[in-house]
């Protein structure tokens, strides 16, 4: 493995420990799907980047880019509607 795949290998770890760390810090909810949303882009990004580090430009690559911005796109459209359903559940219009 080279030493790039392995820098952003770690950053992607480091990422996923920061956001489990705000889980735990944040008092409501609504504002632990900011820490959600984080580790979905910032995953997104460096899962990414290691596939083209890696690979190049190749199909397991482009591949990687695809399903990756999939699961941002889904990943904002389920935080939103998450987010609505619990200001809906405290009682504040959305």
């Amino acid at each position: 493995m080279s030493p790039v795949v392995g820098i952003l290998l770690a950053l992607a770890v480091a990422a996923a420990w920061l956001s489990a760390l705000a889980l735990l810090r944040q008092p409501r909810a609504l504002d632990r799907l900011h820490a959600v949303s984080f580790l979905n882009v910032a995953s997104g990004v460096l899962i990414t980047a290691t596939g083209f580090a890696a690979d190049g430009i190749s199909g397991r690559s482009l591949k990687i880019l695809l399903l990756m911005t999939l699961l941002v796109g889904f990943g904002a459209v389920l935080s939103h509607a998450a987010g609505r359903a619990l200001l809906l559940r405290e009682g504040r219009s959305a």
